[in-house]
């Protein structure tokens, strides 16, 4: 795999990998699995924040985070580990 971040430059290789990291890949049915575990964990972890955490910009910080989490672990699936 080609590390794109860290090329110097635009080789096929690196187009390729760039290409790959930005295009649609619709999940099977065990990634989708795995995709509703780790969202619905999320949304635990974001109600108990709401619930426990006075409202301030230190809370919304950490929501924004765990939404920032769930965008990763969706790329993580999508890309089967590979970014």
């Amino acid at each position: 795999m080609t590390d794109f971040t860290r090329a110097t430059e635009v080789t096929p290789a690196v187009e390729e990998a760039i290409e790959d990291a930005f295009v649609y890949h619709s999940w099977n049915e065990e990634q989708k699995i795995n995709g509703v575990q780790i969202r619905e964990a999320l949304v635990a972890a974001v109600k108990a924040i709401v619930r426990y955490a006075p409202p301030c910009p230190d809370r919304s910080a950490a929501i924004r985070k765990l939404r920032e989490a769930r965008m990763d672990a969706n790329s993580a699936i999508s890309h089967n580990g590979k970014y």
